[in-house]
């Protein structure tokens, strides 16, 4: 790219970004070109493991723009807000690269019995639980896309800590921050969009993972049911990462 930001590295920035699926084709249509340059060798991946590449490579992005990259000195204790599969995916990433102690808060209970499973701390969102913990990690990220959950981490974050806002909330939502706290608490706010280069190091990751991120899929159905289970009422909380394939 030209652009300023592309100049800096930042092509998920880039003044003129496209992207399969919201500027082009991609993979609910009948056909979709794709560049060359743009195919990424899966080798022995499994396809249903290989599809959580894009949102692995989202993490990465967010991890890196937060600072905690390998060989770099990693958080002692984090928090995540969001028990959903791109929340967990950032939980696990995060253990991943050293962080002693992972906690995800969340509203549902199923969720977290979940997340537990996959050796993060589980905090019920409203427990005294997590109102304990208060200025008790030293990383903390939102994956919920809430406003008033970005502005609530900000009190979860250790002093010398950072938040990271990587969930997506609506483009008109707002909130309060008090500029002292910031300032005196040295605290850092950053922020995470898509993905910069970070799949061919997501595909690197899934390929060592012992199959744990495997287990957020969790629907594998026919193109048949795509449409009727969209139009279903209500979400179940069991519901994580859901795959659609024309070969099933």
């Amino acid at each position: 790219g030209h652009c300023a930001a592309c100049h800096k590295g930042l092509t998920n920035l880039c003044a003129s970004l496209k992207a399969y699926g919201v500027t082009a084709n991609g993979g609910f249509a009948e056909f979709s070109l794709v560049g060359v340059d743009h195919l990424h060798d899966i080798g022995d991946l499994a396809f249903a493991t290989a599809a959580l590449a894009e949102p692995l490579a989202c993490v990465l992005n967010g991890l890196s723009a937060a600072g905690i990259e390998p060989g770099a000195r990693v958080p002692g204790t984090a928090l995540v807000f969001g028990a959903g599969p791109i929340g967990l995916l950032l939980a696990l990433s995060l253990k991943a690269r050293g962080v002693a102690s992972v906690a995800v808060a969340d509203i549902s209970e199923q969720r977290l019995a979940f997340a537990e499973a996959l050796g993060l701390v589980p905090l019920l969102s409203g427990s005294q639980a997590l109102a304990a913990r208060t200025k008790g990690f030293d990383f903390v990220a939102d994956a919920t896309g809430v406003a008033r959950v970005v502005e609530a981490m900000i009190g979860f974050t250790a002093d010398g800590g950072t938040g990271l806002v990587f969930g997506v909330c609506a483009p008109d939502a707002r909130i309060w921050v008090a500029p002292f706290e910031i300032f005196r608490r040295q605290i850092r706010l950053v922020g995470s969009h898509s993905l910069n280069r970070n799949i061919p190091q997501a595909l690197d990751i899934l390929k060592r993972d012992d199959g744990t991120m495997a287990r957020l899929v969790s629907h594998r159905l026919p193109l048949a049911e795509l449409l009727p289970f969209f139009a279903k009422s209500g979400g179940d909380p069991a519901t994580m990462k859901v795959q659609f394939s024309a070969d099933i």
